[in-house]
């Protein structure tokens, strides 16, 4: 690889404008001031090239960001100098972009800065949202710049994984969040209502954050569904502007929660197997029932045994809800027929194999019908995601157990 000795190469120049807000704001990326800062980037699915100082270290590194497959450049230390990072000795520096299509989640939840002058104060409350699951930032400025040097340090980095949006007023912010649907949600010293004490509706919110002297302006206030307060000792005049909002964060979550749990449940992973699950199994009892005595549970358990050939009474009340009330009854129809064995352990006979093959026809219809509106290609990634379902969720038990 062929060391940069010009400070006109355009990875050069483009870095160097990075170092200030106008060029930040002109190129739309960022500067990443150090491994660590590139590492955050790396992980949040940032789009990244990579400037690295000529030392010891450099071999290393670029070995490091290959698997990656982005771009590296090597550099003379007379470059690194003229780049103008706050850091004069720090070895390696990144150029950065938000990819747009990583970073589209449900806006359930979004945060308005207004007017924030402190860096700080900025990445605080970013990394907050991040802990609450909020992943989308308005402001009212065009010159909103969340990503200087402060600010991505105060967010340990949790501001590559956030969605920003600017607008030109707050004017146009309030008719997008009307448009939307938001409930605004403003806080105030004096605010009519206490914001523990907040009864939602059923729709998104969106909470505005006020500048650290003179908070919320008018204009937010006025278009506030919500003006709260945050009840506090009279011994305080107020918080600091990202502790207010790590507060409001939080409560408004739980009551957010509250006011939208019918239709979090619904949509909830486990649930939707779990309906998924019931119905199957209600279209393959019927199916069965027009041609065996046996359920789909004891199909199924059947079908577990031949693929597993043994599996004791602990895993098999475990896998299919049994109570130990209930075992007997599920078992006596296919130890009387002699389907399975118990010795202790379960296992399928030649009969129950028998058995199982003369109703595979009626499973394997049941499955069709269901399936009769999917593609092939439809029905292949169906169950490769149930697979990766199946495999995530199992090695989180794992590493929980």
């Amino acid at each position: 690889m062929k060391t940069i000795q010009s400070i006109k190469k355009p990875e050069i120049v483009l870095a160097r404008a990075l170092t200030s807000r106008k060029g930040r704001l002109e190129h739309d990326k960022f500067l990443l001031e150090g491994e660590k800062v590139i590492d955050w980037a790396l992980d949040a699915g940032a789009g990244i090239e990579v400037i690295l100082a000529e030392t010891a270290d450099s071999k290393a590194l670029t070995k490091k960001y290959e698997p990656f497959g982005i771009p590296v450049h090597v550099i003379t230390d007379g470059v690194r100098r003229k780049i103008g990072a706050a850091n004069p000795n720090i070895k390696a520096i990144g150029i950065g972009h938000l990819q747009a299509e990583k970073y589209q989640t449900p806006e359930d939840f979004v945060l308005i800065l207004d007017r924030l002058q402190d860096f700080g104060n900025i990445g605080t409350i970013i990394r907050s949202c991040t802990a609450f699951n909020i992943h989308h930032i308005l402001a009212a400025e065009v010159g909103f710049d969340p990503f200087q040097r402060q600010t991505i340090a105060a967010s340990r980095g949790t501001v590559f994984g956030m969605r920003f949006t600017r607008f030109t007023s707050p004017a146009s912010v309030i008719e997008y969040l009307k448009k939307k649907g938001f409930q605004i949600v403003a806080t105030s010293p004096s605010g009519t209502e206490i914001q523990g004490l907040l009864n939602l509706q059923p729709k998104p919110v969106a909470l505005v954050v006020g500048n650290e002297t003179s908070g919320v302006s008018e204009e937010y206030e006025r278009a506030a569904d919500f003006l709260v307060q945050i009840p506090m000792s009279h011994d305080v005049e107020s918080l600091n502007v990202g502790v207010a909002a790590g507060i409001s964060m939080y409560e408004l979550k739980i009551k957010q929660v509250l006011s939208m749990i019918e239709k979090r449940i619904k949509a909830t992973l486990g649930r939707e197997l779990n309906v998924a699950g019931m119905l199957v199994q209600r279209a393959l009892d019927a199916s069965l029932k027009q041609v065996s005595p046996w359920s789909s549970d004891q199909v199924v358990f059947m079908m577990v045994l031949r693929c597993d050939r043994i599996m004791s009474e602990d895993k098999l009340c475990r896998q299919f809800g049994l109570l130990e009330t209930d075992l007997e009854s599920f078992l006596s129809p296919l130890l009387k027929e002699k389907l399975i064995t118990r010795t202790p352990e379960f296992m399928l006979t030649p009969k129950g194999e028998e058995i199982l093959a003369r109703l595979w026809p009626v499973v394997e219809k049941t499955e069709q019908n269901i399936l009769s509106s999917f593609t092939e290609e439809e029905k292949t990634g169906l169950m490769e995601n149930l697979r990766r379902i199946q495999e995530t969720a199992a090695g989180l038990s794992d590493n929980t157990a």
